[in-house]
């Protein structure tokens, strides 16, 4: 900038005033930086140039920031590092590839760790392949780097940055949680993996972000709702996003693309878990004693995050029906013979809606929430819900008939379902307050008629 004003003004070549302007400010930004040996930075820890100059640079056309960059690079590379690391947050995905086309130029870790953040933040092949170009050109100059590693750290250069913090919701009534991973940045600041993962059928949502130290805070509160979310250990988070991709494959359930593109962030643990992680922090105590609680269980679906916990409409809306066609019929049976029709009922409801793979993913669901009830200062709470889980090792019907929470949620369930019974029952006279088509109230017809089909 500085050579071009130059010989603009040497040349007394007439310029548009905007241009002329812009490039004297140029000029006078990399004047600046080169008369500066202890660069200031922002304190967010992102790398980027402080104020004044931060917002001097942004100031510029980006192609004259980038000749600044381009110019400051030979003596001062690491100023360069600094100016390219102010335009990325303000750069659209073509800037960003001349920003990696300049850090390709400036031979240092540094360059090469920027590279691979961008790469993460990636979400088109062009880029990708751009920036792995860039990556390659470094490596050809004799830089020394990691590539980016899927574990718990992600290694950069000489700098290590790890999946600092994993944070979990409750188990909604569908079986639905949301995870925040959380990996620090090579200069400051976090990329995040958003996920919301269903407890039967896998990953449903998949979404990154990357944000400052600072508004870290301000984007969870907005975020997480009315109920908190908790921590859980990074490699335990990784577990449960592994688990729920085995289920996407188990179930046929379609993994959303964003998820494949987030798996830096994400990383793989290596840790085995063969238990939920509530077992690993009750105290073996509590946990042998634990049958005592079983006479409490069904309370559980009073505590606020139960509330509207239910098994699947779709499995009992038959048992729901076969109930109303009881209380409907007009065929008069004993009081004896009803209850046991009504228990067979619940019996084979039960059968159906907590078979083998079903009984599992309750008892996922009910130890996930023990753990979430225990960070959450409801220990009392924690242990029935642990209790629960075990009483879910059986699959014998009877059995779970007999159990008080599986009752308690199949109650509420069936009373669901009955509140919206299929048409397999039609009522000609219930439409209307007519029973005739002559409009003779219903009433005075006596017995009301029914047809079923």
């Amino acid at each position: 900038p500085l050579h071009s004003a130059a010989i603009l003004s040497r040349w007394d070549i007439d310029l548009d005033p905007a241009q002329r302007n812009a490039l004297q400010q140029a000029g006078a930004v990399l004047e600046d930086l080169q008369a500066t040996d202890a660069l200031p930075l922002a304190e967010d820890g992102s790398g980027q140039l402080a104020e004044p100059l931060q917002g001097r640079v942004l100031a510029l056309p980006l192609s004259l920031a980038l000749d600044v960059a381009r110019d400051v690079a030979p003596n001062q590379p690491h100023h360069a590092i600094a100016v390219l690391q102010t335009l990325r947050p303000m750069a659209d995905n073509q800037d960003r590839l001349a920003i990696a086309d300049g850090l390709a130029g400036i031979a240092l870790a540094e360059s090469a760790a920027i590279l691979q953040d961008m790469l993460g933040e990636a979400s088109n092949k062009a880029a990708q392949k751009a920036i792995k170009k860039a990556l390659h050109r470094l490596k050809a100059q004799g830089v020394q780097f990691e590539e980016s590693a899927t574990g718990t750290s992600a290694v950069f250069g000489t700098a290590s940055h790890r999946l600092e913090q994993c944070l979990a919701s409750h188990i909604d009534p569908a079986g639905n949680r949301v995870l925040w991973m959380i990996r620090t940045k090579p200069f400051g600041g976090y990329n995040i993996a958003y996920l919301m993962v269903n407890y039967g059928q896998g990953i449903q949502h998949a979404m990154g972000l990357s944000i400052t130290k600072r508004d870290l805070p301000e984007l969870i509160e907005r975020t997480s709702g009315s109920l908190p979310l908790i921590e859980l250990e990074p490699a335990y988070c990784q577990y449960q996003v592994a688990l729920a991709h085995q289920m996407n494959l188990a179930s046929g359930t379609p993994v959303p693309d964003e998820y494949f593109s987030l798996r830096d962030v994400i990383g793989e643990s290596e840790v085995t878990f063969d238990k939920a992680i509530i077992y690993t922090v009750l105290p073996d105590n509590e946990l042998e004693q634990i049958d005592v609680y079983e006479s409490f269980v069904d309370d559980l679906l009073n505590v606020p995050e139960f509330s509207g916990w239910r098994l699947p409409d779709a499995v009992l809306q038959t048992y729901g029906d076969q109930l109303n066609d009881l209380e409907q019929s007009q065929i008069v049976v004993s009081e004896i013979a009803q209850r046991e029709r009504i228990s067979a009922i619940y019996e084979e409801a039960t059968a159906e809606a907590l078979s083998g793979e079903s009984r599992r993913v309750m008892r996922l669901r009910l130890e996930e929430m023990a753990y979430y009830l225990l960070q959450t200062e409801r220990r009392r709470e924690a242990l029935w819900a642990v209790a629960a889980a075990k009483t879910l090792e059986t699959d014998n019907p009877e059995r779970l008939r007999r159990n008080r929470f599986v009752g308690a949620l199949l109650e509420r369930s069936l009373e669901s379902v009955k509140q919206r019974p299929s048409r397999n029952i039609i009522l000609p006279y219930a439409a209307s307050a007519t029973g005739t088509s002559t409009g003779t109230p219903r009433e005075s017809q006596g017995e009301e008629r029914r047809i079923i089909i």
